[in-house]
């Protein structure tokens, strides 16, 4: 017998489809050794014992009774049922019942997930050693060699990241942006790149180094500098108000201290901060909001212009939009690709477009490639674009060439 307490819980780091409850008559198996588990239990009434076969038998290795919870570890991991768990007697739990829709909790860091695996593996032989009555004593394992060679390399990686920045292998691309009515250019995006010897590594793979060592507050310093610096050439050629666009990464503002260095390089770059914009990614609104808020007041106090990026790709929440001092939403190319192979693909982009607009934003659409998706966006209301079909990211000399002989698109 079930009876439904709730449904599509989100909270707490638990996502589940629904928490009911269910009775269980004595002798009945409420979970079994080696399958799969997605659901946790809570003990509301009654006693159940926990068992490992052994020898034909049975071992018994505890008894649960009410306010006891047992099956969490399924959770987290995915991993098989470590033992069974028998009602000794009528027994009612809670149960939690995570979706199948959803993934196991768990870190997107390398180490982290290492590390979490390791705790949990440790946990369930201890639990399962002191229930026996041994004392547990934790072995050397492989997952261990793991994670030193894991954080050698990641102490590498800074190192080199360190010494590039410091060499001067770091290096700003540009990609113009442009209005989408008339063609010109609205602003320019700059992006960082890292010429190491004769090759460039790929910003996906630093970028995410860079923010979990912490060097991306030191990046984004230099990116901010280079772009100002580079902009006065920009303005010399274009002439009129277009924009320098520069991403900002959480960790540069987790620290509101940093903001107060953000406006240090603002002032010394000597670019009016009306033409500046710092693209925040959502994440970061979503994961404190309460900070959120205050460090992009803060920055919006500098005068500066700000844009969400990468809109919809993250955990987005509609509730922040028109709470936060935002200027630009920016679509994600996934979106703008999408919107040729589907009617419906054409539909999210419209209404993200709506959206904005209804919210008084500029929009930016990433990602161009053809002429067609500029008709379809123009026609739905978005201002502005960039992507390939009108320019790549191009390094500052070959940008300042595009900028002074015009766009070819």
């Amino acid at each position: 017998m079930e009876a439904i307490i709730s449904s599509n819980l989100v909270g707490g780091g638990v996502m589940s489809e629904k928490i009911y409850s269910k009775v269980y008559q004595p002798g009945e198996d409420i979970v079994r050794i080696g399958d799969r588990g997605r659901n946790a239990y809570f003990i509301e009434r009654g006693k159940t014992e926990v068992t490992l076969p052994e020898d034909g038998g049975k071992e018994v290795l505890a008894t649960m009774g009410p306010g006891e919870i047992f099956g969490e570890m399924s959770m987290i991991d995915d991993a098989p049922r470590s033992a069974t768990v028998t009602a000794l007697e009528e027994t009612e739990v809670i149960v939690i019942e995570q979706s199948r829709y959803i993934q196991p909790l768990e870190s997107a860091n390398p180490m982290m997930n290492l590390i979490l695996r390791v705790v949990l593996s440790r946990f369930r032989d201890a639990r399962r050693q002191m229930a026996a009555g041994g004392n547990y004593t934790p072995d050397e394992d492989e997952s261990i060699e793991e994670i030193r060679a894991l954080a050698f390399d990641l102490i590498q990686f800074e190192r080199e990241m360190r010494e590039g920045l410091e060499k001067n292998e770091f290096e700003m691309h540009y990609q113009p942006i442009f209005d989408l009515d008339t063609g010109t250019v609205a602003g320019i995006e700059a992006l960082m790149r890292w010429r190491k010897g004769d090759s460039f590594v790929s910003p996906g793979e630093f970028i995410p180094l860079a923010e979990e060592t912490g060097m991306i507050v030191e990046l984004g310093r230099f990116a901010l500098e280079t772009g100002l610096r580079d902009h006065h050439k920009f303005l010399k050629i274009l002439g009129g108000s277009p924009f320098m666009s520069v991403n900002v990464s959480g960790l540069q503002i987790l620290e509101l201290d940093e903001i107060g260095r953000i406006a240090g390089i603002i002032e010394k770059g000597g670019i009016e901060p009306q033409l500046i914009k710092l693209e925040i990614t959502e994440t970061m609104m979503v994961e404190n909001f309460a900070h959120a808020t205050e460090a992009l007041k803060q920055l919006k106090d500098l005068g500066v212009m700000i844009a969400i990026d990468d809109f919809g790709t993250g955990y987005s929440s509609l509730s922040y939009l028109h709470q936060l001092p935002l200027d630009t939403l920016k679509i994600d190319r996934a979106f703008v690709i999408e919107m040729d192979k589907s009617e419906k693909g054409k539909q999210v982009v419209d209404s993200i477009v709506l959206l904005a607009l209804a919210l008084d934003m500029s929009i930016v659409a990433e990602g161009i490639e053809a002429k067609e998706q500029v008709g379809t966006l123009k026609d739905m209301g978005c201002h502005y674009g960039q992507g390939f079909y009108m320019s790549r990211p191009l390094p500052y000399d070959d940008c300042v060439k595009l900028l002074e002989t015009g766009p070819s698109w």
